[in-house]
């Protein structure tokens, strides 16, 4: 890519592999600099036909919903009055019609072909629409220049069954103006049923921090000092339905095994001597059930632990070791 700014209408020509190019070498966004903006949307790459059955031109938009600090957005169409003439929505009853919403998240633990984590990810799967494909569909979007949130580029591709389908829907952004119309249904929290509650989590990290048995005499921080919400964000996003699914009856078995056992208490009431105690006999369980509990918060545990960029720091200048039970 040349070392000149680069505008959004420069690529309205382009052929998709430059497109594509633009999208493998983009500049990373800051979510910050999108909020409370409308952009102009124009869409690339597409057979005309095609186009001409849809819009070329569109609106997105991107608005931190002070409830929830998510980032969320909105299609709007626009009069197809021409590539060039300024943005005037479509109505219904009075209002802008909008459609597609979606989440905004860091790229981090999202499936998405090779190259693709330049950016920010435009997330439908994560924002109330109705079914169909719109669920299977995600943008990855990058910055043309440098630190700069004035024009972007993003495309669509699949995500089905796990597998990355990339597609020749390509389009610029180029930011228009502040919202001014927020739909009603695009704040609707999102139901997540697999999430597990803050009670739950307090259990989990209970069951790390007993597992990983750090408490800073070894060069690293211990695990009630690290930063978990990078985790806990990652893990919502990264593994598939079972996996989370699994995870709390887990946490339910290793939280309160411990009163059926004799300790009279669940874990997260124990002295360390005591969860010491019961962990050392857990994963040496006869049972299948409690040493696979035992197993899988061990591996979570520590990507819990080394999620944490201080740790990662310490860990790799400084040779030591985390006393796993």
């Amino acid at each position: 890519m040349p070392d000149t700014m680069t505008c959004a209408r420069d690529l309205h020509t382009a052929p998709n592999h430059v497109l594509r190019e633009h999208i493998l070498r983009g500049f990373p966004v800051d979510p910050r600099a999108l909020e409370g903006w409308a952009y102009r949307g124009t869409s690339l790459g597409l057979p005309d036909l095609i186009v001409r059955l849809t819009w070329r031109t569109f609106q997105k938009t991107f608005h931190r919903d002070v409830l929830t600090d998510r980032l969320l957005g909105w299609n709007v169409r626009l009069e197809q009055d021409g590539i060039n003439a300024p943005s005037r929505p479509k109505t219904r009853g009075g209002r802008p019609i909008t459609e597609w919403n979606y989440e905004v998240v860091a790229h981090e633990g999202v499936p998405m072909p090779r190259g693709f984590d330049r950016g920010l990810v435009v997330d439908y799967s994560r924002a109330p629409n109705p079914p169909g494909v719109v669920q299977l569909v995600k943008d990855p979007l990058v910055a043309l220049n440098k630190g700069d949130a004035d024009h972007l580029l993003g495309v669509s591709y699949l995500v089905a069954f796990g597998v990355c389908i990339e597609t020749p829907t390509y389009f610029t952004l180029e930011r228009e103006h502040r919202i001014n119309y927020v739909p009603d249904t695009i704040v609707a929290p999102r139901v997540d049923p697999l999430r597990l509650t803050s009670v739950e989590r307090r259990w989990t990290e209970a069951l790390f921090d007993g597992i990983l048995g750090t408490d800073g005499s070894s060069g690293l921080p211990p695990f009630s000092a690290v930063d978990k919400a990078a985790f806990w964000r990652t893990f919502e996003q990264a593994p598939g339905p079972l996996v989370r699914a699994g995870l709390r009856p887990m946490v339910h078995l290793l939280t309160f095994l411990p009163i059926a056992l004799g300790f009279k208490r669940p874990f997260f009431r124990l002295t360390q001597d005591e969860r010491a105690q019961f962990l050392s006999a857990a994963i040496v369980d006869r049972r299948y059930a409690v040493r696979q509990a035992m197993a899988t918060l061990k591996t979570l545990a520590c990507f819990a632990y080394f999620e944490d960029p201080s740790v990662r720091s310490r860990f790799e200048s400084t040779p030591v070791s985390v006393g796993l039970v």
